[in-house]
């Protein structure tokens, strides 16, 4: 297939903001072009940034359970324990341990100690080990209380790099005054151009996966943005449990298990392409579903499994083998400084040369909803 020109349309940066409308710019093309090698770049959202770093805010939501650390057993006359995080609890908060039910009534954030009342709700009172987990309930009120005060969760920010990409260029004279270079390209510079902006989509691509994040410290910085795998914290796993005979329910517990449990809502799995034969092996071959074409025509990769009901899977030819990610694909999305842009030099001697630029970074709200799984090495039917 012959790879695209865009001569003669606007070489402006591609308006990313515009109801996911692709223009016909160069960015444009390289979405469309590189659908299918760079999903994440090519398909997510994009939203615009306006500084060489911003702060991805992951929300603190109460915990359902900390274990006691009463430093000895409870017994089952105590009225006062202590938890392990005691300011996970207000006053009022219905907690659970083992099968006891108890009521706090008051709490010291500073000592990590709640009072309680013992025996709540027809249950009880009896003695329990240390370390069991507490488990919360549900907080309940009077219905009329007054002054009650707030139980304040504060966000967690993390703070994103944009990073520049630049691939130049660069044909000359001679090469471009060739007649029939080949039937695929319009002219050398055409080729020329189309891999730049492929080594730009990748190193884009891979950045986004595999950055360690690197800040802007001075005019020779090379800023680097934190990608997936670093920026996920709670659901990562580099050494999974049977990474030597990975099955359908060590790919579930690892993903979407695990986004579920983090409070989030999967809906997209990337995986590297040797998944593909791992379907076959596990006997659910993945089945192409119908998510259309790009502009020329080539269908955009997209299947689903038959365990996997509900969730979008889509290979990543850049990631590493024996890796999967899974995502809640509404908290994910590209943040670009400036989207990609075809920047001409023009002739300089007995050379055309130019240059494909564009600046961004990955944003992923809430890490705890979406998972990352890797070193996986091989895959087992049972």
């Amino acid at each position: 297939m012959p790879m695209p020109s865009y001569e003669n349309s606007p070489l402006t940066q591609f308006n990313a903001f515009n109801a996911g409308v692709l223009p016909n710019d160069v960015f444009g093309v390289a979405i469309n072009w590189f659908v299918n090698r760079t999903p994440l770049t090519a398909r997510l959202p994009k939203l615009p940034v306006g500084s060489p770093h911003f702060l991805i805010v992951n929300d603190n939501y109460r915990p359902r359970s900390v274990a006691l650390n009463n430093g000895a057993a409870l017994t089952a006359a105590a009225t006062a324990l202590t938890a392990a995080d005691a300011s996970v609890f207000d006053s009022g908060d219905v907690i659970q341990i083992e099968q006891e039910y108890l009521l706090v009534t008051a709490v010291d954030p500073a000592t990590n100690a709640l009072t309680v009342s013992r025996g709540y709700a027809g249950t009880t009172a009896a003695s329990h080990a240390d370390a069991l987990p507490i488990f919360l309930v549900s907080n309940t009120r009077t219905g009329a209380e007054t002054n009650v005060s707030g139980l304040s969760r504060i966000p967690q920010a993390t703070t994103q790099y944009c990073q520049t990409v630049q691939h130049a260029y660069q044909v000359g004279g001679a090469l471009q005054a060739d007649a029939n270079y080949g039937s695929a390209y319009a002219t050398p510079l055409d080729r020329d151009r189309m891999l730049a902006m492929q080594h730009v989509m990748d190193d884009f691509e891979s950045a986004v996966y595999y950055g360690k994040g690197v800040g802007l410290t001075g005019p020779n910085s090379r800023p680097l943005m934190k990608g997936v795998q670093s920026l996920l914290a709670t659901n990562k796993v580099t050494a999974p449990t049977n990474a030597a005979a990975y099955k359908p329910s060590d790919l579930i517990r690892d993903t979407i298990q695990a986004c579920f449990n983090g409070g989030g809502n999967p809906s997209l799995l990337l995986v590297s392409t040797d998944f593909l034969s791992a379907f076959a092996v596990w006997g659910h071959a993945a089945m192409r579903v119908n998510a259309g074409s790009n502009v020329f025509g080539v269908p955009i990769d997209l299947f689903e499994a038959p365990f996997l009901s509900g969730i979008s899977i889509v290979p990543a030819p850049l990631l590493r083998p024996g890796t999967a990610v899974c995502l809640s694909a509404s908290e994910a999305r590209v943040r670009l400084k400036r989207s990609m842009i075809d920047k001409p030099r023009g002739s300089r001697g007995d050379a055309f040369e130019g240059d494909i630029i564009m600046e961004g970074a990955i944003e992923i709200d809430n890490e705890a909803h979406h998972a990352w799984v890797s070193g996986i090495s091989a895959f087992s039917a049972a």
